[in-house]
């Protein structure tokens, strides 16, 4: 599984390179993390105050390119379960054959955690986006309808997609397990794009979650975790970071019981009431009809494309 600890050994690093002065202070940082054996589970994150902003600030921006990047996460359907072969009946010959070959002008990282803490990551390499962008392998999720509505917009950016299936709200929160793993894997990326010459600036976090907060004690304290949320991204990538949210449909087919009408009312108000947040219409979008909590391929495709068209739509706010 990604390891947290390796991500702040590997910034810590880096940081020295640059700061020869500083070695001392962070040589007992490292100290701590190697010899000590400081668990980044169970204490409070080490890299805590690391924001895009300072993680950035040794290198020089005007050596660098410019290149937007846009946030993807949430759960399994974030994931997501499309099948490369039945796409061909929901795309275009052109459409099918860029992603096939990996859509030019729209590339990603992607890390879906996918059995969340339990040594299941499947990491995909940087790679322009296509069909084995997914969970094993061998699935694509919302990426795909994202980078089509990008290319036909003539938009070119990088996606990173952290996905943790099955994962509350709680998990997501800054200082828990799965908050500093998608952290510690998005500095990660972000390096890696400097080190290829470029200068990210984090544009929009989309955000496909909330079908693990039905039950109705998280369900009513969903608007005040989501809220957090945003203002833990906000503070660690962009504070006019774009927030582009979806509703929960059809849970109620796995959980009769379950309280999606008050998640997705947590979520209208904020978009109604937030700064630059948005909420996408999940209309008709439709479930696997043989695995009824996730995204059948037309609607894994769908929903990437209407997150990529708000996203378009106001992408100009947030710069």
């Amino acid at each position: 599984m990604f390891n947290t600890c390796n991500t702040v050994i590997i910034i810590v690093m880096r940081y020295i390179k640059l700061n020869p002065k500083r070695s001392l202070s962070c040589f007992f940082l490292l100290f701590s993390i190697l010899f000590l054996n400081i668990s980044c589970k169970y204490n409070s994150s080490p890299y805590a105050d690391v924001t895009l902003q300072t993680l950035l600030a040794p290198y020089d921006k005007s050596k660098l390119t410019p290149v937007d990047v846009v946030i993807l996460s949430g759960q399994s359907n974030m994931a997501g379960s499309g099948i490369p072969e039945e796409a061909k009946q929901y795309l275009s010959a052109e459409e099918y054959t860029q992603i096939s070959n990996g859509i030019d002008g729209v590339t990603i990282f992607t890390c879906n955690d996918y059995v969340a803490l339990k040594g299941n990551c499947v990491f995909s390499p940087y790679s322009n986006v296509n069909f084995k962008n997914g969970s094993f392998g061998d699935l694509f999720g919302p990426e795909v309808g994202f980078a089509l509505e990008c290319k036909k917009a003539g938009r070119s950016l990088v996606l990173i997609k952290y996905s943790a299936g099955g994962m509350p709200m709680n998990h997501f929160l800054e200082d828990n397990d799965i908050s500093r793993v998608m952290k510690g894997y998005i500095l990660n990326c972000l390096l890696e794009l400097v080190n290829k010459g470029y200068y990210p600036n984090i544009q929009a976090f989309c955000w496909m979650q909330g079908e693990n907060d039905c039950d109705l004690f998280n369900a009513n304290n969903y608007y005040n975790k989501e809220c957090l949320l945003i203002n833990s991204v906000r503070k660690s990538f962009n504070e006019k970071l774009l927030f582009i949210d979806a509703r929960v449909t059809d849970w109620d087919l796995v959980d009769p019981d379950g309280h999606q009408d008050i998640v997705n009312k947590a979520k209208e108000k904020i978009a109604q009431e937030e700064r630059l947040c948005y909420l996408i219409d999940s209309t008709g979008l439709k479930k696997n009809q043989f695995n009824i909590g996730h995204y059948d391929t037309p609607s894994t495709i769908e929903l990437g494309r209407r997150f990529a068209r708000e996203f378009l739509a106001h992408s100009e706010a947030g710069k």
